[in-house]
């Protein structure tokens, strides 16, 4: 089997356990947590890559690391590290979080703006899109200081932008396409 294809199904297969027991989101939010921490932590990353550290030894480590968050995550993120790699644990959160998203019909916005959203700001923006769609949305958030300021979304294949970036461009084109006055 391939890595993908490891991952899906043990994404799949964390998936399944997690909806039998009730704790999609705390596994959810654990994978994601495990992720930022590993990524944080370069001591940590380098064990868990470190090839003469054994598989067992690695899952012991997240197992001790994670032992009060959801279990099933810090397991298959174990298993994850032993047979892929490191690298493969954020693809596993993503692939569970696109799994569980689908499964629950909830719809994914891209959101790009320049600086972090605040907590208001994205429990408002949650609720307006969810209205707009009429199903629950879950924000993808991206911080892109070029947009300059306000904020672009992509949602159900539809894209709209108020960044200040692009209004900046719009102004260009017109300006570009105006006709030059001052004539005779």
């Amino acid at each position: 089997m391939r890595t993908s294809e490891v991952i899906g199904a043990s994404a799949r297969a964390l998936f399944d356990l997690a909806t039998a027991s009730d704790a999609v989101d705390a596994v959810d939010a654990s994978l994601r947590e495990i992720v930022e921490t590993v990524r944080g932590n370069a001591d940590l990353r380098e064990a868990l890559g470190d090839s003469s550290v054994s598989p067992d030894a690695k899952r012991a480590i997240l197992d001790e690391l994670f032992a009060g968050k959801a279990p099933e995550a810090a397991a298959i993120a174990g298993v994850i590290v032993s047979r892929s790699g490191v690298e493969a644990l954020e693809t596993l959160a993503i692939r569970f979080g696109e799994i569980a998203e689908k499964e629950r019909n909830i719809v994914v916005a891209s959101v790009v703006t320049a600086y972090e959203l605040s907590d208001a700001t994205r429990t408002s923006l949650v609720e307006k899109l969810s209205a707009q769609v009429g199903r629950p949305v879950s924000l993808r958030e991206k911080v892109d200081p070029s947009i300059i300021g306000g904020i672009r979304i992509s949602i159900a294949g539809r894209v709209l932008d108020g960044s200040i970036s692009s209004q900046l461009d719009a102004v260009r084109v017109a300006l570009s396409n105006a006709s030059q006055g001052g004539g005779e």
